[in-house]
């Protein structure tokens, strides 16, 4: 069942919805649960049942919702269901598109659309590899963008989840260098390598049927020759790997968003394909180094003829593509981070000269992926570039502090959201992300951030600079911050679970700190159908750092919140065998431990009323799908037209002169018809693109400041509401306490996980969700297959795992 925007303010208008709960529900984005209306789900009818009748904001809203679907929510759902059978329809036809490439039946077909784009200035094989392997995702990513926008204006009504987990969210393997592997990702691996098996059979199997001995070159021999079209078939799978490299590691791209897999998941498939890849163009360049040396031919390693293959080029890309392949190994990259960073910047070699290699032709293989890449690191690269202010900081004793920064309206945030931030003044290079600590319901106009120094690090220099500007009692003009997100889920998935398990290590804690008070503030504006049972489970090292839970002031924020719903806390320090280091002395009576528990840590904070006037910047990977969109057809549109006058004011004329004897000239070398592409790519992108770009930021900046000046008392207003928030954990009890903290040990997963099985009832779905170090993650993601492949005919309990640690 879908709700539409024009629907809900239908209800509204008959009186029996509060303005409040209206306002925040028109207001929310994409995809909300029926948490984002007041129908009230069979448990808490249950529980009012007790205290009294149902609300009479609740009957009506049961009542009307009868007919609220009747006017354009069907519609909607339509054109979704639409949306959705094409993008399946697309990815397709793009996958038989690579099944059929090499088949030879398909020859004739590929050569009519080659035949079809002979006076294009693609050229007939450019511009037919254009149209078979870039324009499929150029359509993907179109239906992506208006997919996303459709269901921005849909309040979609979802089920619980039951039954036994999907194969998405089941741990297949665990542990080894590909990490956490889902059952859903092995069938992916499994299809993809299928499909490399198919189209390297066929090639090979056309080679010999086709292989003619009087077409050997004096110095080749019938297995040199096979070795090299076996590099070049190599090759060119490397070249469709090249095409899918780059998605995962688009922070804001549109296919992501639309599937719903965040960064922090995708960069692992990069990981995948970025060393399939180089595997085949390690092997592509050691098979024709092979065979050049047993034909005695090694020098042509160092050719750059400039109408053939500019074989020192790739040479060079090889090498940079290497050097990239060995620094991005996990052993390397984890304890070199910053080597394997830097390292990492060699792709624009890599990329340059594998277009001076392949020329532009068989460039167009990849086009689409590249393009789509420099297209989102452009959009990075516009927001990063303001000023973002901070409008609170605050020091906990554990060393910890809080960050506060102002983002617009327009920006919309999710519970699991993330950002990434960088400090100029520590450096203009380093960016670091760190989880959204605040719920959406907290204010539209700031998040949060909970950031823990490490010694000697960038997050070290950060703690000094904050601990500066607590000794000011101000924030100085010249600490700026930059800002890069919100990166992560398009939508809130814990809701469609009853039951709830967080898991958190140390300051993983910071996604599940948004997540409770994201619930509290639903269960407080009386949204149903939310997680009736929580479980958070959360090991720390030092008691100390359990003050992170008194940034929830859960009696503040939804008084009677244990009546509507079970939240079970299970605290965990792991390096103290007893509380006394919480300032209680081992004769203590128990009450001035309870006191201890609940006493405030916060040390320090202040406040600036003037980061109002530096909000985040609005031209976002994540922001309005109306200007991305206007912004990616400018940028297409920006490549083709720079592209056509490249070769109608350069190429054309330079090929129809004519040589000083009279015979007309070869044309342009190959490689640097490859450099045109990629420099028309980047043009493209950055004029036309960062023309809408601009206009998008001016347009955006002047209505936010028309609101700002009809609105100084409500901007008054937030800076009081937030120091309020700063300071309620001052008088709400605190979620940890004595009876629920155990010293000197770590979580029994197992029997935690038992104990919420038990309490389920058959056919049950719980979602667990994870944030901590690898050991931690892979110990969770071990429990839950084990209930859900050994265990589960004992419990009938399905455990549904989800990871929210980034790790590179």
């Amino acid at each position: 069942m879908v709700l539409t925007k024009r629907d809900v303010a239908t209800v509204f208008d008959d009186g029996n919805v509060s303005l409040q709960f209206a306002k925040g529900l028109a207001g929310r984005r994409t995809g909300k649960s029926i948490g984002e209306t007041t129908m009230p789900r069979q448990s808490d009818r249950n529980r009012k049942s007790s205290k009294g009748t149902m609300s009479e904001a609740d009957t009506q809203s049961n009542c009307n919702s009868k007919y609220i679907t009747h006017d354009l929510g069907w519609k909607l759902t339509a054109v979704k269901w639409g949306l959705s059978l094409a993008m399946c329809l697309v990815v397709g036809c793009y996958g038989a598109i690579l099944a059929a490439f090499p088949v030879e039946s398909f020859q004739n077909i590929k050569e009519t659309i080659f035949q079809k784009m002979v006076d294009t200035p693609f050229g007939s094989k450019g511009g037919g590899l254009l149209v078979l392997f870039a324009s499929p995702l150029l359509v993907l990513t179109l239906l992506a963008i208006i997919n996303l926008e459709v269901s921005s204006r849909m309040v979609t009504f979802k089920e619980k989840a039951k039954g036994r987990a999907s194969l998405q969210k089941h741990p297949l393997f665990i542990g080894g260098w590909m990490g956490i592997v889902s059952a859903a990702e092995f069938l992916w691996i499994l299809l993809f390598l299928v499909m490399f098996t198919w189209i390297m059979g066929n090639y090979l199997i056309r080679d010999s049927r086709h292989f003619d001995v009087t077409s050997l070159k004096p110095v080749e021999t019938v297995w040199s020759k096979k070795l090299k079209r076996t590099a070049s078939h190599l090759g060119f799978f490397g070249l469709i790997c090249l095409n899918f490299l780059f998605l995962p590691v688009s922070r804001g791209s549109v296919l992501l968003r639309a599937l719903d897999i965040p960064f922090e998941h995708a960069v692992k498939y990069h990981i995948w394909l970025g060393y399939f890849m180089m595997t085949c163009f390690t092997l592509h360049g050691h098979f024709y180094i092979i065979a050049w040396y047993s034909e005695d031919s090694l020098s042509k390693i160092f050719n750059w003829a400039p109408h053939k293959v500019a074989n020192f080029a790739g040479v060079i890309a090889l090498l940079a593509g290497i050097t990239m392949w060995v620094t991005s190994i996990s052993w390397v990259r984890k304890r070199y981070f910053e080597t394997f960073f830097w390292v990492h910047h060699l792709y624009i070699v890599f990329v340059f000269f594998m277009a001076f290699h392949v020329g532009g032709v068989l460039f167009n293989v990849a086009f689409c992926g590249i393009f789509l890449f420099v297209f989102d690191r452009f959009l990075r690269f516009c927001q990063s570039r303001g000023n973002v202010g901070v409008l609170t900081t605050k020091l906990l004793a554990c060393g910890i502090f809080e960050l506060t920064l102002i983002k617009p309206p327009g920006i919309k945030l999710h519970a699991l959201n993330y950002i990434y931030l960088n400090i100029p003044e520590i450096s203009k290079l380093e960016w670091h992300p760190f989880s959204v600590s605040s719920s959406p319901y907290d204010g539209d106009n700031w998040l949060k951030v909970l950031i823990k120094p490490s010694y000697g690090g960038w997050t070290h220099r950060l703690q000094g600079l904050v601990s500066d500007v607590v000794k000011r009692g101000r924030c100085p003009s010249n600490i700026s911050a930059a800002v890069e997100g919100p990166y992560g889920h398009e939508s809130d998935f814990f809701l469609q679970y009853e039951t709830l398990v967080l898991v958190a290590g140390g300051i993983g804690i910071s996604p599940f700190v948004a997540v409770l008070r994201d619930l509290l503030q639903r269960y407080q504006r009386q949204q149903s159908n939310l997680p009736s049972n929580v479980h958070l489970i959360w090991a720390v090292q030092k008691s100390e750092e359990l003050q992170l839970l008194d940034l929830i002031p859960a009696s503040a924020i939804c008084p009677d919140y244990r009546l509507k719903f079970n939240l079970q806390i299970h605290a965990f320090v792991t390096r103290e065998s007893s509380p006394i280091s919480l300032e209680c002395k081992p004769e203590a009576p128990a009450s001035h431990l309870v006191d201890q528990f609940k006493k405030s840590r916060i040390l320090a904070s202040v406040s600036n009323a003037e980061a109002f006037n530096k909000p985040m910047s609005m031209v976002a990977g994540t922001g309005s799908n109306l200007w991305i969109t206007s912004c990616f057809l400018a940028s297409l549109l920006g490549y083709i037209v720079v592209y056509f006058s490249i070769y109608y004011f350069v190429v054309q004329p330079f090929e129809q002169e004519s040589a000083g004897d009279g015979k007309p000239r070869e044309g342009l070398p190959r490689w640097v018809k490859g450099l045109f592409n990629v420099i028309s790519l980047i043009l493209g992108v950055a004029i036309f693109g960062g023309f809408v770009a601009s206009l998008w930021n001016y347009l955006g900046r002047l209505h936010q400041g028309l609101s700002e000046i009809g609105d100084e008392n409500s901007r008054l207003l937030s800076i009081s509401n937030t120091e309020d928030t700063v300071y309620a954990n001052e008088s709400a009890d605190c979620l940890v306490h004595p009876s629920n903290t155990h010293f000197g040990q770590r979580p029994n997963l197992r029997e935690i996980f038992d104990g919420c099985a038990k309490s389920q009832q058959p056919g049950a779905n719980i979602g667990v969700l994870v944030c901590g170090p690898e050991s931690l993650q892979i110990s969770v993601a071990e429990t839950c297959r084990a209930f859900n492949n050994i265990d589960y005919d004992l419990h009938k309990v399905a455990f549904s795992y989800h990871s929210l640690s980034f790790d590179l």
